[in-house]
Formats: structure tokens, C-alpha cells, sequence
């Protein structure tokens, strides 16, 4: 437990640096969407490449494919519930797809990346970004659609994440090695991840202000939800089938915080990102408390 909360409050002193820098240099507040960028398209395809080239091999194929296939159903039953839960939590359409999109994907990435990593180690990771694939093929194409209106969510399949993996993949199962300099660089890169995400998420919540973020009660059930009802019914459902191998990835997936497309993908539509915000921010302060208790039992 004390090493969870360890790298639990280092990770947040950086959520709240970027909140701070935001708050009082708010003329710098627009340089989240600078950290936005590298972060999509350098420093966690860095990771991603680094995990799957390192760990992604003709044996672990064949013995982790079954976490593709429990992560599938896992996803088809979280999408359901996004689909009917936010129809009883509001009647605004546009509120209905952020909750709906946030009901299947947790900021399992930037912050679930950087925790596993940590507390339980690179095998531990690449079983989870193993496991999270199809949640990212859904993040970059029907979540993309769902939150932004696009009619074709197939052409979002190709992006630096997916092609990082896919290439780490390719070097995996081939044996290839990168030159030694760029392997270096890759994991200078792939070490950045953490704390600039965390840095990203305080920044960006930094530009609202926090009495409109904190007083939608509505955003409150949710994150009851989100944090505790359905990473209790997942823990459930490991332990009465025991699949024990399963639950650290399914807790892992399920118990993190609301991540940041809701905040992102609005932006570029002009669509209203506030309860997107209230999301992110509300979820985790919370996720202080819950992420240990989770990590705890796992």
C-alpha cells in the first residue's frame, strides 16, 4: 500500500503543478494543447513501441490472446451500459455522449500506463496494453465518432498509437532490433509519459473555473459509478469465475479515473468540454482514494 500511495502522490503533485502553472500563468494555459500533441504523437507511441517490441513474441501471442478476447466482452458490456445509464442521468444529447463515452473509457492510458508501470512492473504493462487494444481501436474510431460527430470512424484507425504498436508488434514477433540510439531515444521518451500527462490534466482543468466544475450533483453519481459500482461488479464476476489471471487487467481498466477526450475531441467541434471537465476532475480527486483500495486488492 505504501508504494501505491507513493506513486500515487507523485503522480498527482504533477496534476496539481499544471494546475497551478494554468491558475497563474494563464496566458501559458493554451500550451496543455502543445502537451496534448507530444503526448499523442511522441511520447506515448514511445511507450506503447517500447512495451510490445520489448514483450510481444510468438509465445506471449499465444498465451495472450485470451486477453484480447476477455477484453472484447468486457468492452461490449461497458459500451452497453454507456449506451442506457446516461438516458437516466441526463436529457441533454450532447451530455448523453460524454457519459456514454466515459462509461466504456477511463484514463487508462496516461495514468493507467505510468501506475502499472510502477507498482507492478513492465511484464505487468505489456499484459495491459495486451489487454487494452481493443479499447484503444474504440477510443481513436467509435469513441472519436461518438464525441465528435464523424461519419467515419474507420480512417481514425490510423494513428501514432496504433501504427507504434503495430510496428512494435512487427518487431517483436521478428526478433528486429532498433539501433541502439534510437532505442535510447525511445525510452527517454517512453519515461515522459507520466508526468506530463499529469501535467496535461491540471492544466487543462485550470482553465475552468472550480465552483462550475464541483456543483453538478449529476457528475457525482456518476463518478460513484464509474469508481466504485463497476470495478466492485468486474471484481465480482473475477473472483465467482475464477479468473484470477484476468482481474488485474479488468480491475485496472475499470477503477481509473475519466480521461481527457472528453475534453479533447469536443474542442475541435466547438462543442461545450465543461462537463467533460467536471468528469476529469471530479473522477480524480476521488481516484486518491479508490485507486489504492483497487490496486490493494489486485
Amino acid at each position: 500500500m505504501q508504494i501505491i500511495l507513493k506513486q500515487l502522490s507523485i503522480l498527482y503533485i504533477f496534476l496539481l503543478s499544471g494546475w497551478l502553472i494554468g491558475k497563474l500563468k494563464k496566458d501559458k494555459a493554451s500550451h496543455s494543447d502543445i502537451l496534448s500533441v507530444l503526448l499523442v504523437n511522441i511520447l506515448l507511441p514511445a511507450k506503447v513501441f517500447r512495451s510490445f517490441a520489448g514483450n510481444f513474441t510468438l509465445s506471449y501471442l499465444a498465451k495472450g490472446y485470451t486477453l484480447v478476447l476477455a477484453s472484447l466482452v468486457l468492452l461490449l458490456v461497458l459500451v452497453v451500459i454507456g449506451a442506457l445509464a446516461p438516458k437516466i442521468l441526463t436529457k441533454h444529447p450532447y451530455e448523453r455522449k460524454v457519459y456514454g463515452y466515459s462509461f466504456a473509457i477511463t484514463n487508462y492510458a496516461y495514468l493507467g500506463y505510468a501506475l502499472i508501470e510502477a507498482v507492478f512492473g513492465e511484464e505487468v504493462l505489456a499484459d495491459f496494453m495486451f489487454f487494452a487494444i481493443p479499447f484503444i481501436v474504440y477510443t481513436y474510431t467509435m469513441g472519436y465518432a461518438l464525441l465528435t460527430g464523424g461519419k467515419d470512424p474507420i480512417k481514425k484507425l490510423l494513428n501514432p498509437i496504433t501504427v507504434a504498436m503495430l510496428l512494435g508488434m512487427i518487431c517483436g514477433l521478428t526478433g528486429v532490433t532498433v539501433p541502439d540510439v534510437i532505442s535510447s531515444a525511445v525510452s527517454m521518451a517512453s519515461s515522459c509519459v507520466g508526468p506530463l500527462s499529469m501535467l496535461l490534466v491540471g492544466m487543462t482543468l485550470s482553465t475552468f473555473a472550480l465552483k462550475e466544475l464541483l456543483t453538478n450533483k449529476t457528475v457525482y453519481v456518476f463518478c460513484a459509478i464509474r469508481l466504485l459500482v463497476i470495478p466492485m461488479l468486474a471484481y465480482l464476476v473475477c473472483r465467482l469465475a475464477h479468473l484470477d489471471t484476468l482481474m488485474p487487467m479488468v480491475i485496472m481498466i475499470t477503477c481509473m479515473p475519466c480521461g481527457l477526450n472528453t475534453i479533447v475531441f469536443p474542442k475541435m467541434i466547438g462543442e461545450d468540454c465543461k462537463t467533460g471537465a467536471r468528469l476529469a476532475l471530479i473522477s480524480h480527486f476521488f481516484s486518491v482514494v479508490t485507486l489504492p483500495l483497487w490496486l490493494s486488492l489486485i
